[in-house]
């Protein structure tokens, strides 16, 4: 059940990327995209292989659900976010849907802990709000700092 539920999660954000009207160019979403993704596969890989934080099932369908989870729910999410905070007039409509997102994800890790994809041992679920929290800021001021840069906007989008 978690692989279906998590599968059709994946399937509706990537439908809603596909979907959305973008504010970061092709480029900016990429570039977010893969460091979201390399930052969050080594993060998994700490927590759950080297230190024994939490245990991931043994089962092979309920391990490609945490794999989907991990490597296309949780760094589309935040691209989303990225996108939504760039079109937001209000520092605190852009903490909202920051929050928002942090909360969003935070329930995928409890329902993947229900459905018994994920088992903690020595963790806590505040650790995974400050871990979603971090990714978020990481995100955005990587953002600010690769358009400042001028690698992420053209000449014509910048004018």
């Amino acid at each position: 059940m978690g692989f279906a539920f998590f599968f059709f999660v994946a399937w509706l954000v990537i439908a809603g990327f596909t979907l959305m009207k973008k504010r970061l160019t092709l480029v900016e979403n990429t570039v977010l995209l893969l460091l979201i993704l390399i930052i969050n596969i080594h993060w998994s890989w700490i927590i759950f292989e080297e230190l024994k934080l939490i245990k991931i099932s043994k089962q092979p369908v309920n391990y490609t659900a945490f794999l989907i989870q991990r490597s296309v729910t949780i760094p589309l999410i935040v691209v989303i976010t990225m996108n939504l905070m760039r079109q937001s007039a209000s520092r605190l409509r852009t903490l909202l849907m920051a929050s928002l997102s942090v909360l969003l994800l935070e329930a995928f890790v409890l329902i993947g802990r229900y459905f018994g994809i994920t088992r903690a041992v020595r963790w806590h679920m505040i650790y995974d709000v400050a871990y979603f929290a971090l990714l978020h800021v990481i995100a955005y001021y990587f953002l600010k700092y690769f358009q400042h840069s001028g690698q992420g906007r053209s000449e014509a989008e910048r004018a």
